[in-house]
């Protein structure tokens, strides 16, 4: 029988590190406020309205309108 997560964090020190920094205050996506103003002033030049469009940083420094999901998604398997 598979283990809770309860179970898990108490008995793995490493995955229970990692759930205490994501969870902490801050958390998984904690920005800093010039990194909020230049995502804020991408989006206001982009038109971004819609909640599940990103402005996605590219590889040469620009911005661009891009799904929520796609840009995040990216971040786990493809950066390895």
């Amino acid at each position: 029988m598979a283990k809770t997560s309860t179970e898990q964090y108490r008995t793995n020190a490493k995955s229970r590190a990692k759930h205490v920094r994501d969870n902490s205050p801050g958390g998984k996506y904690a920005h800093s406020k010039q990194y909020k103003r230049e995502h804020a002033a991408a989006r206001d030049s982009l038109k971004i309205k819609s909640p599940g469009v990103d402005a996605s940083k590219q590889p040469d420094g620009s911005y661009k309108a891009e799904s929520r999901k796609t840009n995040r998604g990216r971040g786990g398997r493809l950066r390895r």
